[in-house]
């Protein structure tokens, strides 16, 4: 088995940025490389920007196609086969010190909408490059973990708030009112608006628009869907109204994701 040391990955490096807890990096794969059971040091986020990959874990496997995240844990064995090239990744990697500094698990960005945003928009940061650059993010990644619904110390999380994203989640593409929430829910819609920014880290609003952002990623990597297309699918009014919630969740415009 190979484990590949800190900030490090099978393709070549075609842009890397560094603070001391982690690095983010854009990684190229142009021709096969090593397809067997690996590792990585450090935990990491990896986001298929093209190309992709069938991605292989002892007891599961994926289909890793643009516009998707996938963590990994440190020492978590997987593969990747029948890569698509070229292949490139915008991947995370942060240190173990930094996750338990802050008592962080990789685990509770399972089923968390707006990794692939997020990479996005710390992506865009370090491109900025300066003195604000580390701790912004620094910032965004806590900000993506405290959005992963973690329950109260003791944990006292009321039980509905894992079935409201539960429900956000399943039904993305519907135009749900706080009544329609709160009548699934059989919880008063003053008290859904009351906990939610506790739990979720944002309003109701931008985590219903993060959540339709997401799903529009790798659909804005098809060349034979038009932007006033994907954001008809996903729910948006009209394409005025989905560039300025792209750019709003992702820190850019739609062309510069289909263009990167």
């Amino acid at each position: 088995m190979l484990t590949l040391d800190k900030h490090t990955y099978l393709g070549a490096d075609i842009y890397r940025f560094e603070t001391g807890s982690m690095v983010i990096s854009e990684t190229a794969y142009h021709h096969k490389v090593f397809e067997g059971w690996h590792c990585h040091e450090n935990h990491h986020i990896s986001f298929v920007v093209h190309g992709g990959n069938l991605e292989q874990r002892k007891s599961s496997e994926q289909e890793a196609r643009p516009g998707m995240a996938i963590w990994y844990n440190s020492g978590e064995l997987h593969r990747n086969l029948h890569t698509l090239h070229p292949s490139r990744n915008i991947n995370l990697s942060v240190t173990a010190p930094f996750l338990s500094q802050y008592a962080l698990d990789m685990a509770v960005l399972e089923h968390t909408p707006g990794i692939g945003a997020t990479l996005l928009k710390m992506y865009r940061e370090s491109r900025i490059n300066d003195d604000c650059t580390g701790a912004a993010m620094e910032a965004l990644l806590l900000h993506l973990f405290s959005r992963a619904s973690l329950p109260d110390k003791g944990g006292r999380r009321p039980p509905w708030i894992a079935e409201l994203r539960m429900l956000l989640n399943d039904r993305w593409d519907e135009t749900l009112s706080l009544r329609d929430l709160s009548n699934v829910l059989y919880v008063h819609p003053v008290t859904i608006s009351k906990y939610f920014p506790r739990y979720f880290s944002c309003t109701l609003g931008e985590y219903m628009r993060l959540i339709r952002i997401e799903r529009a990623l790798p659909l804005m990597r098809r060349p034979d869907l038009s932007l006033g297309a994907v954001a008809y699918a996903c729910g948006f009014a009209d394409q005025s109204h989905f560039i300025k919630a792209f750019k709003s969740v992702t820190g850019m415009l739609p062309k510069a994701w289909q263009q990167l």
